[in-house]
């Protein structure tokens, strides 16, 4: 038997540091895109919730087919908004259509079948 003490050696921590590190690298990453992904998430929920809320308000004015389109705050952003009216294949019916964005982020779009009367 040698007198050989046990432990590890050097290069054996050295990679396990390595091993370690490269693993809490990974693990922020992930966190990171995880807060995105929650922010996105946060952002279009906000915006989904105001063109419901905008087209239900359109919905109680008389049907107009000019295009409008302005700003509203909602949940500590801005949003720009835009309706439009457009004719359907069905007589006596148009298609109300709402899109509301936030700053760098995609648009939402919601649409409502309407009689006109």
């Amino acid at each position: 038997m040698s007198n050989r003490e046990q432990g590890f050696t050097l290069i054996e921590a050295l990679v396990a540091l390595m091993i370690a590190s490269t693993a809490l690298v990974v693990l922020m990453g992930r966190l990171g895109s995880s807060a995105d992904i929650q922010h996105s998430l946060y952002v279009y929920e906000v915006a989904l919730e105001s063109a419901q809320n905008k087209i239900a308000e359109l919905s109680l004015a008389s049907v107009n087919s000019d295009e409008q389109q302005g700003t509203m705050e909602a949940g500590d952003m801005q949003l720009q908004w835009r309706s439009w009216s457009e004719k359907t294949m069905l007589d006596g019916f148009v298609r109300l259509n709402v899109t509301v964005q936030a700053a760098n982020e995609p648009e939402v779009t919601v649409f409502l079948y309407r009689e006109v009367q």
